[in-house]
C-alpha cells in the first residue's frame, strides 16, 4: 500500500503532525512492505508538482485537520482520481473553550491574512470541516470519545497514538534540585489547569513539602501565571523541538496530566503515555482521556483534596513509586510503539479502501 499524509503543522508549531503524520509514515516505510510520504498542507491545495508526484501513485491519502476552503477542492480532485481520501483530527473543534488560543478560527471564523490584518471566514470554518467530513472516504481519530461524536458525518475510526520509542531511549536523567512535578503542552490547556483544582492542590502541597517545584513547558506562560506558587517554586521551560522534548521530560519526578470538561474528554492519551516509556510515576484527571491506563498510575476526581493526597503520598513515597513505574506501566508503554502497532494502521486503511473501491488493498 502507498500512503501519503498531508500534515497541517507549521515548523513552529510541530506536534500534532509528529504525532498523526510523521510518527506512522517512519513506520511504515521501515516495514519495506508499504510505502508513505509527507505533504505539506499549502502543496496539496496547491497540487504543486511534489503533490502530483506523491499523490498520483498513492492508494490513500490522510488529510489532516483543516478541512476548509480549497482543501476540500483538493480533497474533491483526488477523490475524483479513486484515491481513498481520510480525514485526520484529533481535537473537539466543536466543542472548544473561548481560552483555546484556536478558538477565534474555529469556532469564530476570524484568521491572520499574511500582512497582519484580520479576515473574516463564510462559511465558519467549523461548518466547512463538517462538509469535508461528509467528502472524505472515512475518518481517524486518537480518541474513542471523538469517535462516537463524529459517526452521523464520517465513517469513524479509532487509531491511537503510538510512540516512537527510539526517541525516548537512553535519555540521560537531568540533575535535580528538588522534586520536580512536570507538565507541558500547546496553548489549549488553560482550562485544564483552571478548572480540575490542581492549581488549589499544588498550592497545599508545595507549601507542605518545601523541597517541591512544579515545572511548566510550553509557550503557555499563562498556566504558569496562574500557578499560587512561590517564584522559588516554579520553573518555566520554553517550547522546544520535539527532538529535544524527551530530554525536558527527564527532568519530571513526577507526571501531571489534569483535565477539565468536554473540550478534554476528548484528548488523545499521548501525555500519560510518554510518562510511561518514560518510568515516570504520574498522576490525571480521571476521565474518558486516560480510563485505559488507570492500572499504570493514578486517575483522581477533580477535586483539591483528592490530587493533594495522591501527590503528597507521591513525593513522600517517590522512590517506591519510581520502582513501581518501571515495572508494569513501562512494559505496557513500550506495547504501545509504533512499530509494533503499524500493521493496525494498515489495517485500518485497508478495510477503508477496502469498502471504497470494492476490493482489499494489497
Amino acid at each position: 500500500m502507498n500512503i501519503v499524509y498531508v500534515f497541517a503543522d507549521n515548523p513552529q508549531e510541530w506536534n500534532c503532525s509528529e504525532w498523526r503524520c510523521a510518527v506512522p509514515a517512519r513506520a511504515i516505510n521501515r516495514t519495506a512492505r508499504h510505502r508513505a510520504a509527507l505533504l505539506s498542507l499549502k502543496d496539496f491545495t496547491l497540487n504543486t508538482p511534489e503533490a502530483q508526484a506523491v499523490c498520483d501513485p498513492a492508494d490513500v491519502i490522510v488529510v489532516q485537520r483543516n478541512l476548509v476552503g480549497p482543501v476540500l477542492t483538493a480533497l474533491q480532485h483526488w477523490k475524483a482520481r479513486d484515491k481513498t481520501v481520510i480525514a485526520d483530527f484529533d481535537d473537539a473543534y466543536n466543542l472548544m473553550p473561548a481560552t483555546n488560543v484556536a478558538y477565534r478560527f474555529w469556532v469564530e471564523g476570524i484568521a491572520a491574512r499574511p500582512d497582519g490584518r484580520e479576515e473574516k471566514i463564510d462559511p465558519l470554518p467549523l461548518a466547512q470541516f463538517k462538509w469535508g467530513l461528509r467528502l472524505a472516504h472515512a475518518a481517524t481519530v486518537p480518541s474513542k470519545r471523538l469517535a462516537d461524536d463524529w459517526r452521523a458525518y464520517a465513517d469513524m475510526h479509532y487509531v491511537p497514538n503510538y510512540i516512537d520509542l527510539e526517541k525516548y531511549q537512553n535519555v540521560a536523567a537531568a540533575p535535580r534540585d528538588g522534586i520536580v512535578l512536570g507538565w507541558g503542552g500547546s496553548l489549549s490547556h488553560l482550562q485544564s489547569f483552571t478548572g480540575s483544582s490542581i492549581l488549589a492542590a499544588l498550592k497545599r502541597v508545595c507549601r507542605a513539602r518545601p523541597q517541591m517545584k512544579v515545572m511548566i513547558c510550553g509557550n503557555d506562560r499563562r498556566i504558569f501565571d496562574h500557578l499560587p506558587l512561590p517564584p522559588a517554586q516554579k520553573i518555566l521551560r520554553p517550547w522546544v523541538p520535539y527532538a529535544e522534548w524527551p530530554r525536558r521530560l527527564a527532568e519530571f519526578d513526577i507526571g501531571l496530566a489534569p483535565l477539565f470538561g468536554q473540550y478534554d474528554e476528548r484528548r488523545s492519551w499521548i501525555k500519560v503515555l510518554e510518562y510511561l516509556v518514560m518510568k515516570i510515576p504520574w498522576v490525571a484527571s480521571d476521565g474518558p482521556a486516560y480510563h485505559d491506563l488507570r492500572p499504570y498510575g493514578w486517575l483522581v476526581k477533580n477535586i483539591p483534596s483528592a490530587w493533594e493526597r495522591v501527590l503528597l503520598d507521591m513525593v513522600d513515597h517517590l522512590d517506591d513509586y519510581k520502582v513501581e513505574a518501571a515495572r508494569e506501566p513501562y512494559l505496557f508503554g513500550i506495547s504501545q510503539a509504533i512499530d509494533v502497532n503499524v500493521d493496525k494502521i494498515i489495517a485500518t486503511y485497508a478495510e477503508i479502501a477496502g469498502r471504497t473501491n470494492g476490493r482489499a488493498q494489497p
